[in-house]
């Protein structure tokens, strides 16, 4: 069976195929670093970190690309209060981020370019987008001028948020200059943002023309056109695969295919769309606000250190396009679950000695592939290596069990564990 995924565009589980038969190029989006990444957002990056893992132990070269937003209102306003520098800010939750990547077991990414070593890029996309008419020059009311993109110049806009052009003609009147918003408030969005005195010393200057005069326009880059930039100049004019939590889907996927397509000329800018679904706290929305918004220090500070992992084994006991449920009640569960497969690992590696692995795991490992392949499927997965530990003990208290057999089990066990980074053994 071929790897199907459901691709967020089209709404459909397509073959998948990538422009390079025997190479991958996927891009995440990362992490906005002014404050500890939430465990929602590690759903999401524990998701695509099992897929580049799957990507890999299927035989493909993977080029992984994960971004660092280090230019942000939210990272300028914390860094203000925090007396800091912003490059300095931002670097100092880069490194706890990753921190709680080690804490969270993902692989590292090949590259996490960073926003800021990404400027001059950016402001040759904008230059081309204003050379096509996408893009215009806006007075603002503090007085500052910014750059906006013209949602209705591009006929495609909607596509991935599900928008008809009725809902885009209602809103596209307007402007928005918040990086983050709802489908309500569809419309023109900022690709630079004017300088404004709150922004301190967190500015570019650099020069744009317009209707052919050479303009110096005073601020910095909007959200969105940053990883249209960062992820064309390191993967390319077209990637094949581009995940993110599903609150990404509209404004910021839309966006970056909005500014993208028209500026390379080329479309699809992305193969296979993948969102990961929501992850809700005891049932209801994470918030500060209601005491239940958790962080990975968080989790381990209260659950201890086989929480991280338990926390790992709850997002893959779910496919990815189910919404989550966490509760320290399933974080026990997960963490129970997973002594009994670490002492299952110990009782089949002391089983089966030097030796060679026999055909005994031959149906597990089949439908466990079956599984990954279809859409990532690490339920089913999972599943799969649950009956096969299930099957090998009943035969290691009946005296049946040989070396070969439990080396066969170790064998497709030690594959789960490395696709799904359980960290047994």
């Amino acid at each position: 069976m071929s790897m199907q995924v459901h691709d967020s565009l089209t709404r459909r589980l397509v073959p998948f195929e990538p422009a390079d038969p025997k190479h991958v190029t996927v891009y995440a989006c990362g992490p906005t670093v002014y404050n500890h990444a939430h465990i929602g957002n590690w759903s999401t990056n524990i998701t695509a970190d099992i897929l580049v893992r799957w990507l890999r132990a299927s035989g493909y070269g993977v080029q992984y690309v994960m971004n660092i937003t280090d230019v942000e209102d939210k990272i300028i306003r914390d860094a203000q209060a925090a007396g800091e520098e912003r490059a300095a800010f931002a670097e100092r939750w880069t490194e706890a981020f990753f921190e709680d990547m080690e804490t969270f077991g993902c692989i590292r990414a090949d590259e996490y370019p960073r926003a800021t070593e990404h400027i001059d890029g950016m402001v040759s996309m904008i230059q081309k987008l204003l050379d096509g008419g996408h893009a215009y020059p806006a007075e603002e009311d503090d007085g500052s001028t910014s750059i906006y993109y013209r949602v209705t110049s591009f006929e495609h806009y909607g596509e991935l948020a599900n928008l008809s052009q009725a809902d885009i003609r209602a809103g596209a009147s307007g402007r928005v200059k918040a990086d983050e918003y709802e489908k309500e408030n569809v419309g023109d969005f900022a690709l630079w943002k004017g300088w404004v005195p709150q922004d301190g010393d967190v500015f570019w200057e650099p020069t744009f023309v317009v209707d052919g005069e050479p303009r110096v326009v005073k601020g910095r880059p909007g959200w969105h056109i940053e990883c249209s930039v960062m992820s064309t100049e390191l993967l390319g004019d077209q990637i094949d695969i581009h995940l993110g939590g599903e609150d990404l889907r509209f404004p910021h996927h839309q966006n970056e295919i909005a500014q993208s397509e028209p500026a390379t000329g080329k479309r699809p800018f992305v193969r296979f769309w993948m969102h990961r679904r929501h992850l809700m706290v005891d049932g209801g929305k994470m918030s500060k606000s209601l005491g239940n918004f958790y962080t990975a220090r968080d989790i381990v500070e209260r659950g201890g250190p086989m929480a991280a992992r338990a926390f790992r084994y709850v997002v893959a006991s779910a496919h990815y396009r189910t919404p989550i449920d966490f509760s320290w009640t399933g974080i026990e569960a997960a963490a129970r679950t997973l002594r009994n497969l670490d002492d299952a690992w110990k009782r089949l590696t002391k089983h089966a000695g030097d030796a060679a692995p026999s055909d005994f795991a031959a149906d597990a490992e089949a439908a466990l592939r079956a599984a990954m392949d279809n859409d990532l499927e690490t339920s089913g997965a999972l599943a799969a290596i649950h009956g096969l530990i299930g099957e090998a003990n009943r035969r290691i208290e009946a005296g049946t069990l040989t070396p070969e057999d439990a080396a066969a089990a170790l064998r497709v066990v030690g594959l789960a564990n490395d696709v799904l980074g359980l960290g047994l053994g």
